[in-house]
């Protein structure tokens, strides 16, 4: 695989870093490591469709106006209302809506109120875990051996990683989770009022372990015992978008982004480490997330799949307060499998990560998605203030090292 960096600068305040750099452009073939996600025409939901309308700044964040447009326009065409599913009114204008014949479908194209309609594609959760112990090293040789991880004076596991680009106190703010939902854990201040599904017949709680996982990275607190996170005992909450067998419909990805653009306050955070595996661009996503990322300061995980990012929605964004991240090793290089491009604006630690897991657990796992939150940490703790250049635009500096 192919490693080689063309450009690699750390930025630095109080010991904090992340990597800035654009990978050579060759695809090979990827590792398993990380999240990705397998998604396609064919993976699309029979049926099923998001309708985006033109844009009316009327209508911007009025959540009860949108539905009752939806429902004049379901109406209109002899579509039951409780064929809605979803109502998008903060990120996007229109709906979501199931069991849709083709005919109909081609019918909301064609009506002056909306701008498009596009398929329900379906995206799956898919990760390798890497020590299927659910415990921590409990020596400091076991820890070095493989990723240089240690352990402080408190009593806290320090992952490689948040050793790397640093961590302070966190309280007081809150980073998004937008991924599986959060599990319950002793290591974690999950804001419970404000967590929500978007999956039917879920709660909030995470069953796989990916949402806590990151959740952990951000905001894990320094209690004496577990894992600590880069800004260790924030909030999180949970915006649970993937259902208990790891699969998340583009409607509740959109609707993750609504609920967030529509509740976050200045000063919060976001973290989006959900991605296609195969080449595919959604531009009900792209819109949607532009808009989040217009709106607050955010992370998102650049994928998998060893290529170029202008493949991919919503990865292919390249927006003010949105970075997206891919993944390096403890060797401040490029992870083969991380994917690469003009939109990544970063590289931060995600190989062999440990962070929290459901059964109040831990976990050791990789990809981009394990790099992303720590930059979404690093956001929540400077103020949102990292520069696009690779430098820090609040009483910070850049410190170039070799280039490899």
């Amino acid at each position: 695989m192919k490693t080689q960096f063309r450009k690699l600068s750390i930025v630095s305040v109080l010991a904090f870093s992340i990597f800035s750099c654009e990978k050579d452009a060759e695809q090979v073939t990827m590792d398993d490591n990380g999240l990705t996600t397998v998604v396609g025409p064919e993976h699309a939901i029979s049926g099923s469709y998001i309708v985006v309308f033109n844009t009316d700044k009327s209508l911007k964040g009025n959540k009860a106006a949108v539905q009752n447009k939806s429902a004049k326009i379901m109406n209109k065409y002899g579509i039951k209302s409780e064929n809605q599913e979803f109502t998008y009114a903060s990120a996007l204008q229109g709906f979501s809506v199931k069991n849709v014949s083709v005919k109909k479908a081609e019918l909301l194209k064609n009506d002056p109120d909306i701008a498009y309609i596009e398929p329900n594609y379906v995206s799956k959760l898919d990760y390798k875990i890497l020590d299927s112990s659910n415990q921590l090293p409990v020596t400091e040789e076991q820890s070095k051996a493989v990723t240089y991880d240690s352990e402080l004076n408190s009593g806290d596991f320090l992952p490689w990683g948040i050793k790397r680009v640093g961590r302070s106190d966190g309280q007081g703010k809150t980073c998004w989770i937008i991924d599986s939902g959060i599990a319950p854990h002793s290591d974690l201040d999950i804001d419970t009022q404000r967590s929500k599904t978007f999956v039917y017949g879920t709660t909030w709680q995470d069953t796989d372990g990916h949402g806590t996982h990151v959740a952990g990275t951000v905001a894990a607190k320094m209690n004496g015992s577990g894992v600590v996170g880069v800004a260790y005992g924030a909030k999180v909450v949970a915006v649970r978008i993937f259902d208990n067998n790891g699969n998340a419909p583009v409607s509740a990805m959109i609707a993750g982004a609504d609920y967030v653009a529509k509740n976050a306050e200045p000063g919060d955070t976001w973290n989006f480490s959900v991605g296609f595996r195969n080449r595919q661009t959604v531009r009900s996503i792209d819109n949607a997330y532009r808009a989040l990322g217009n709106a607050v300061y955010g992370a998102m995980a650049a994928g998998n799949s060893n290529d170029d990012t202008q493949y991919y929605s919503p990865q292919l964004l390249q927006t003010e307060r949105t970075w997206v991240v891919g993944n390096m090793t403890n060797q401040d290089r490029a992870a083969g499998g991380s994917c690469y491009g003009e939109s990544v604006d970063c590289w931060a630690p995600g190989t062999g990560v440990w962070s929290t897991w459901i059964n109040g657990g831990y976990q050791k796992i990789s990809g981009t998605s394990m790099a992303s939150p720590h930059v979404a940490g690093i956001l929540l703790l400077r103020g949102n203030s990292i520069g696009r250049d690779g430098s820090v635009t609040k009483g910070g500096y850049t410190a170039p090292i070799a280039t490899k």
